[in-house]
């Protein structure tokens, strides 16, 4: 799983892979407010795990330049 946060505006943005009984892989993404409730939650088919490591990585481009910190990541390097 990985999780960044922007702690100026207190937000964050949390996705992972997740294997189904048959082997398909899905991108698990949730985003909202550190401090409320209200989140949002959005689900991807993907075709192989290396397309969502590749989806992963561009997240992580997309969350860094909007000042999001990584700050849990998997065993693997995202660069």
């Amino acid at each position: 799983m990985y999780r960044w946060i922007q702690p100026e505006k207190s937000l964050y943005y949390q996705a992972h892979l997740v294997e189904d009984l048959f082997g398909d892989w899905t991108l698990v993404a949730c985003w909202g407010a550190l401090d409320s409730r209200r989140n949002r939650m959005r689900k991807t088919g993907v075709a192989s795990y290396e397309e969502g490591l590749k989806r992963i990585r561009a997240i992580d481009r997309r969350r860094r330049r909007h000042g999001y910190r990584l700050i849990q990541g998997a065993p693997t390097p995202l660069a």
